[in-house]
């Protein structure tokens, strides 16, 4: 991860929900929502990581 990026951690219950938006992959700019989501996988999406590059 870049030295800008700031992770916070979060205990969620019950009670709290939390939204993840994975960062855009370089070089992904105009492509449609379709071609997208086949770069988001699992763990992008509970942010424990990052979506796939682009091939």
């Amino acid at each position: 991860l870049p030295k800008t990026t700031r992770i916070r951690v979060w205990d969620s219950t019950a009670e709290l929900r939390y939204l993840v938006v994975p960062m855009r992959p370089k070089g992904t700019d105009g492509w449609s929502e379709e071609r997208l989501a086949d770069l988001v996988t699992r763990d992008a999406m509970i942010g424990t990581g990052l979506a796939r590059e682009p091939a």
